[in-house]
C-alpha cells in the first residue's frame, strides 16, 4: 500500500491504495496467474509506463514496438491456439479486451504526438 498526505481545507487526509495478490508460480501454475488477470488495471499499467518510456526514451516507434512485443507474449503464453491457423485463437474471457485496449492506446495522443505543436503534445 502506498500513501500520499495532503492537506484540504485545513484537513489533513492519506490516500491509501491496497493492493492484494495471490502469488502463483507463472511455469506451473499459469491457470492461477490468468484467473486472477484484470485486463482494465494491465491497460492502465502500460499506458503509464509507454508514456514514461515515451518521456525519457524520445523514441516513438521503439515505444510502440515495445508495447506490440508485449502484446504478442501475452498472446503466446495466455492464448490457445493451433499453429498454422489463425482462426483457432482463443483468449480466456478475462483477456478479450486487452488487445483492443492495446489497439487505442497506440493510437491515443499519448504516444502519437507526430505533426502536434509542443503545446499540443503536453496537453
Amino acid at each position: 500500500s502506498s500513501g500520499i498526505n495532503a492537506e484540504y481545507g485545513g484537513v489533513k487526509r492519506i490516500r491509501v491504495t491496497t493492493l492484494a495478490r495471490h502469488w502463483a508460480d507463472p511455469v506451473a501454475n499459469i491457470q492461477h496467474v490468468a484467473a486472477g488477470f484484470d485486463q482494465e488495471a494491465s491497460s492502465a499499467l502500460m499506458a503509464r509506463i509507454a508514456v514514461n518510456r515515451n518521456e525519457t526514451d524520445n523514441d516513438g516507434p521503439d515505444v510502440l514496438r515495445w508495447l506490440d512485443r508485449m502484446l504478442i507474449r501475452l498472446c503466446q503464453k495466455f492464448g490457445e491456439y493451433n499453429k498454422e491457423d489463425f482462426s483457432t485463437f482463443k483468449f480466456p474471457d478475462n483477456f478479450t479486451l486487452y488487445p483492443q485496449f492495446m489497439f487505442h492506446l497506440r493510437r491515443s495522443p499519448f504516444l502519437q504526438v507526430f505533426n502536434n505543436s509542443p503545446d499540443e503534445t503536453a496537453y
